[in-house]
């Protein structure tokens, strides 16, 4: 398949626009997938213990999802300006819904890895419910939509980890306790892709058709989106906070395991607890917060929180409960503040056609950055010590809040060339 099979296709007839309300009903449908995907998260660790894996072993399992990814997401992103929403968010959906019963019924760490990979392929969801949040809201009501997003995203991490406790806890042979979170998290996304197919209206009208057909697979096409001012300075900062981020998504179970000693269950509560916080300030306050300081303030105060909290989340020795819950709460907080006040500029930023494959190109920055966190962390934690990958994540949000107190000038120039002032 190349950009000029695509382009001779047919343009799209016209979409009616979609009622406000399709915007909850795309939120609910990424908190039921979320819920799927954070059940299973905190116990990919255990898993490794299980296939007796090597450090590097389970940071490949990890990174598969987002090398995969990293191909998948630009050429969703594109696909869903050219041919709409919700056939990429249908095709997405049920991709992961069959990951997850490969995964759930794998018996060797191939197998494993491959259920991982088909997640990765097929996993545009949440790029393209960023683009559809951009569709069916005002650009200055945009950070809060992002915000709903980073909500769902919030409140999937409760839901799913406790669900994953309780199941991991069911009276059955050990070799289902594993097995069994997989399969419950396959049918959240079958519930998901059920909703797409009722319920969901497209939200892209005829006259939002992408501006270049070639940038569809192409890379020089990906490559030419960062030329859009401000887009850049966006995407790099969206790469250092996940660099960091994700040093916690792919160690914290096994951390705990040998940090506090903690079995499964209470690896799963952890990361329920990190979901509720970021849920608070993503979900709530960032309401609040954007109008009166602006999402750039709000970036600087996010590395802030988060860099401090990872500090902590080092230093500690022993069982500390109460040191670690402060970490958490601080390095959630953080992070739930980065994600939509740095979404929302980039919406704002960037003109309405081109939506989808700009959140596609930022989609596979933030892949890129799981990629390489998720491989580092791991063998960090696997050869050096618990604490390392903390150690790590800390000085990368120090560098990206050097980034962006030096980019505030440019972005401001940005926002004032879309003719969007800047909320500050």
């Amino acid at each position: 398949m190349n950009g000029d099979v695509i382009g001779n296709v047919a343009p799209r007839g016209p979409a009616a626009r979609p009622p406000r309300s399709a915007l909850g009903l795309v939120v609910l449908i990424v908190l039921i997938d979320l819920m799927g995907f954070s059940l299973v998260m905190p116990l990919l660790g255990f898993l490794g213990d299980r296939f007796k894996l090597d450090g590097w072993q389970l940071g490949l399992l990890f990174a598969a999802f987002p090398i995969c990814q990293l191909v998948a997401g630009p050429i969703l992103g594109r696909l869903s300006d050219r041919y709409g929403r919700r056939p990429v968010l249908v095709f997405s959906q049920a991709g992961t819904a069959l990951s997850f019963v490969i995964m759930g019924l794998a018996n060797d760490f191939p197998t494993l890895l491959l259920g991982r990979m088909l997640d990765g392929f097929s996993g545009g969801n949440i790029m393209v419910a960023q683009a559809y949040v951009a569709d069916v809201t005002k650009p200055e009501d945009r950070a809060r939509g992002m915000g709903m997003i980073g909500m769902a995203f919030g409140l999937g991490f409760v839901l799913g980890p406790l669900v994953g406790g309780l199941l991991v806890d069911l009276p059955v042979s050990p070799d289902w306790s594993l097995r069994i979170p997989f399969l419950a998290a396959a049918g959240f996304s079958t519930v998901a892709l059920a909703l797409v197919i009722a319920r969901l209206p497209e939200s892209l009208s005829a006259g939002s058709e992408p501006k270049s057909r070639a940038r569809v697979v192409s890379w020089r096409g990906l490559l030419d989106l960062f030329r859009l001012k401000g887009v850049g300075v966006l995407a790099l900062l969206a790469f250092l906070s996940i660099l960091a981020w994700a040093a916690f998504e792919g160690t914290f179970a096994v951390y705990l395991q040998r940090r506090m000693g903690w079995p499964e269950r209470n690896a799963a509560y952890a990361f329920a607890a990190a979901g509720l916080v970021s849920a608070v300030v993503q979900g709530g306050l960032i309401r609040s917060l954007v109008p009166r300081f602006g999402e750039a303030r709000l970036i600087l105060a996010g590395g802030i929180l988060a860099g401090i909290g990872f500090v902590i989340a080092a230093s500690l020795s022993g069982a500390s409960v109460v040191p670690l819950a402060v970490a958490i709460i601080l390095a959630s907080a953080g992070s739930g503040l980065l994600t939509p006040a740095i979404t929302g500029l980039v919406s704002r930023i960037t003109p309405s056609g081109e939506q989808g494959a700009v959140f596609g190109t930022l989609a596979s920055i933030q892949t890129l950055a799981r990629i390489v966190s998720y491989m580092l962390a791991n063998v960090l934690l696997d050869r050096v010590s618990p604490s390392a990958p903390y150690w790590f994540a800390a000085a990368v949000y120090a560098l990206m809040l050097a980034v962006s107190a030096t980019a505030m000038g440019r972005l401001s120039a940005a926002l004032r060339g879309a003719r969007d002032p800047m909320n500050a």
